[in-house]
């Protein structure tokens, strides 16, 4: 009731953009617009909105879930080369997964993205519902027996304290986030740190692997044979230059300066093709970087498949790798908020 309240006042007090379930595109392009649009406040782009947000643009919304539908649904009628129908049933797969009910994806600064659009247009009121839909999907989450897990939990806590320490944040604004914060400090996460924790999580991040390995294997065929391709190998250091947010993934920033980046339409890989990106480079890669993708394959099944903890994970890129143990840190939450990126090198894995 409270959600659909929410969403009552969201509509009177913007424009509401209604979906029109016969649109078409006549070009991928102008469905990737759509797109960009829809996803402004996950990942802004360049093409800045000017004319008034709309009740689809707010993330995981009815509206907005019901406009990527529409647009995917029409996509499935363009002329599309076989990687780009790839992604996108593999995006239309996903939408059967649970994701809605994580409205802010926490390796994303989404309040910050919004923040920084009200410094053009006020947007307080809609920004304080989307705060209170987050809060109502996460309770709904637990009643469907869906929690955030220890690291998604602080990776939140974290972006609200953040935006909480902001002087020019609205007073709507301000109260809000400080009731969604109370939320969060008596929200207790769920122990399994990996997707086969959440309910229906297996198949999902099958799905996960399906896409970025070009393949369809079951997750113990990959340990096996990654596995295989790790023994006898001896702990490795390669060079790593981390960011020091996980707004973009380790997969991205391995080609965030590459020329042969290859476009997509994925919010979640920023718009790069990040499996074809990684195909490319596959045949050229040093030894040491070899080994690093495989032991983040490996550490990746352990975390998703085998409900390895946290402490671990750590352990297993530790031993695989030179790295300080804060840089496996790091790794262990890539793992977490990207599943199964790594698999976009499974060229490297040829005992399958």
């Amino acid at each position: 009731m409270l959600k659909n309240l929410i969403w009552v006042c969201l509509s009177a007090f913007f424009l509401s953009a209604c979906s029109d379930g016969n649109k078409q595109y006549q070009s991928k392009e102008q469905a990737e617009q759509a797109l960009y649009s829809l996803n402004q406040f996950l990942r802004p782009t360049s093409n800045v909105i000017s004319t008034g947000i709309s009740e689809s643009q707010w993330p995981f919304s009815d509206a907005y879930l019901k406009e990527r539908h529409t647009i995917y649904q029409a996509m499935q009628s363009l002329e599309l080369s076989a990687s780009d129908k790839q992604l996108l049933d593999y995006l239309v797969i996903a939408e059967r997964f649970p994701q809605r009910y994580f409205s802010w994806p926490v390796y994303i600064p989404v309040l910050e993205n919004m923040l920084e659009y009200n410094q053009h247009q006020d947007i307080a009121a809609g920004i304080a519902s989307w705060i209170s839909f987050t809060q109502q999907q996460l309770v709904a989450a637990k009643e469907s027996k869906l929690r955030l897990n220890s690291i998604e939990l602080d990776a939140l806590q974290t972006q609200v304290s953040k935006s909480l320490s902001r002087k020019d944040l609205p007073v709507v604004i301000k109260h809000t986030l400080t009731d969604f914060n109370a939320f969060l400090a008596s929200y207790t996460p769920r122990g399994s740190a990996g997707l086969h924790g959440l309910s229906n999580g297996g198949p999902w991040y099958q799905s996960k692997l399906n896409y970025f390995s070009g393949a369809t294997q079951a997750p113990i065929n990959w340990l096996v044979a990654v596995q295989s391709q790790l023994k006898g190998s001896k702990q490795q250091a390669y060079p790593l230059n981390l960011a020091t947010d996980h707004q973009h993934s380790v997969l991205e920033q391995r080609f965030s300066l590459s020329k042969s980046q290859t476009t997509g339409f994925d919010w979640a890989q920023n718009y790069q093709n990040l499996r074809d990106s990684a195909q490319q480079a596959a045949t050229g890669l040093s030894d040491a970087e070899r080994i690093f993708w495989l032991a983040m394959m490996e550490t990746d099944l352990g975390i998703h498949y085998h409900a390895w903890t946290v402490q671990q994970a750590k352990v297993n890129l530790l031993k695989r790798l030179k790295m300080t143990p804060q840089q496996a840190d790091y790794l262990v939450a890539d793992i977490i908020f990207y599943p199964a990126y790594s698999f976009s090198f499974a060229a490297l894995v040829t005992a399958l």
